[in-house]
């Protein structure tokens, strides 16, 4: 991490920040371009602006072209439309950012041109989730917003309100695309593909195949990574007739992401990933197996018994970086939890049939509207419960273990009393 921020405080860009400086930047558009929403300033409103990742291929600065290679922050008050690889050219200032992984701040200034557009998968991949939104758009409300949000990572339709109540629900991993969805598709595709293809190593590199492609269309965020490399570990383990572990694959998981982008390391919604998973992993046997006692039904005590999990492992880095704690987070995620698989394994059929059979996919989206309404029933009606604030940081994750510590020996009093 040290080499690659010393890499971007030493770039090219560098002399320039906060010196108001105009100078133009040719650069590949690395992320979907975000429009924010509209400021309130002392006097005014200040105007919503997009922004998006950008990888400067070269800059020039009075007259002189050099060719570079670092990431930078792109901010524009031009409504800007770009699919991941499009090149553009844009003039405008360069800023210091806060944000470590980028060399600063451009803010574009005029017309941004666009000089050639993404590449065959781009494309591919751009027009199935454009056709998908416009679906989902058809379908109506916060709950065909949620759609394909939660199956592809397209936020779009989703309302600044909505995602602050599946915050304070504790349902935020929903709004988007994590590790679990990409889990669900590996599950399915490896399922049914068993009763087409009866050889195992051609089923497991099918499954790799659409994968991959799922990577694509979703966009390589933090979790999805995570999950590819996991994912992978187990498919190439259960190839070979290796008995793998979960959690090696886990571990393997984060070396490799960690080496190739530092930066992960300090990514919030990389670490919580890890943690779900990792308390999934360690915790969802014995906790069902201390569930199974008062709960009679096995599959209810397991579904309980993720979101416990996932929940104890997430809880303190959630209040690290919130300094909220929501006591309807468990109960929320376990009402929930039912209807994920049916959304994200029927949405993702659909989206791949959105520009082929529009007709059929809207019906397929139409049958998951009443799935998405729970979701948004669940997050509006617990956003309204008041959280426990907290002081971030490490103080707030301290007071969390305490807490959860307390209520591990709360409940294990009365059988420590029987020894």
């Amino acid at each position: 991490m040290a080499l690659h921020e010393r890499a971007l405080q030493t770039s090219a860009v560098a002399p320039l920040l906060d010196k108001k400086i105009s100078f133009h930047i040719v650069a590949a558009v690395v992320t979907d371009p975000k429009l924010g929403e509209p400021k309130q300033m002392i006097g005014y409103v200040k105007p919503a602006t997009t922004t998006a990742i950008v990888s400067v291929i070269s800059i020039k600065v009075h007259g002189v072209t050099r060719k570079v290679h670092f990431p930078m922050r792109l901010t524009t008050a031009e409504h800007l439309v770009a699919l991941p690889g499009t090149v553009i050219l844009c003039t405008g200032i360069a800023y210091s950012s806060a944000e470590k992984r980028v060399a600063g701040l451009f803010a574009a200034r005029g017309v941004i041109t666009v000089i050639h557009g993404a590449g065959l998968i781009g494309r591919t991949t751009g027009a199935i989730r454009a056709d998908f939104r416009e679906i989902a758009y058809r379908v109506g409300g916060a709950s065909g917003a949620l759609i394909p949000g939660l199956v592809l990572g397209d936020t779009s339709l989703e309302t600044h309100t909505f995602i602050n109540d599946m915050l304070l629900a504790g349902l935020t991993h929903l709004t988007a695309v994590s590790g679990e969805n990409f889990a669900i598709i590996a599950a399915f595709m490896i399922w049914i593909l068993q009763w087409v293809v009866p050889n195992l190593r051609a089923r497991l590199f099918i499954s790799a195949l659409v994968l991959i492609g799922f990577i694509f269309l979703v966009r390589p965020s933090p979790s999805v990574l995570r999950a590819t490399v996991m994912v992978s570990v187990l498919l190439i383990a259960k190839a070979r007739g290796i008995r793998s572990s979960a959690l090696a694959g886990l571990g393997l998981a984060i070396s490799l992401l960690i080496l190739i982008d530092p930066f992960e390391a300090i990514d919030p919604g990389f670490a919580l990933s890890v943690a779900a998973t990792g308390g999934i992993l360690l915790l969802t046997d014995p906790i069902t197996t201390w569930l199974i006692r008062y709960v009679r039904h096995r599959k209810i005590a397991e579904l309980l018994a993720i979101s416990i999990a996932a929940n104890i492992f997430c809880t303190p880095l959630s209040v690290a970086i919130s300094g909220q704690f929501s006591l309807m987070s468990l109960p929320s995620n376990f009402l929930v939890e039912p209807v994920v698989a049916p959304i994200t394994v029927i949405g993702f059929i659909a989206a791949l049939l959105a520009p082929f059979l529009t007709g059929f996919s809207y019906l397929l989206t139409l049958t998951q509207k009443p799935f998405a309404s729970v979701i948004v029933w669940v997050a509006t009606t617990f956003a309204k419960v008041p959280v426990v604030h907290l002081s971030k940081g490490f103080l707030g994750a301290a007071i969390a273990v305490a807490v959860l510590t307390c209520g591990y020996i709360a409940l294990r009093w009365r059988s420590w009393g029987s020894l």
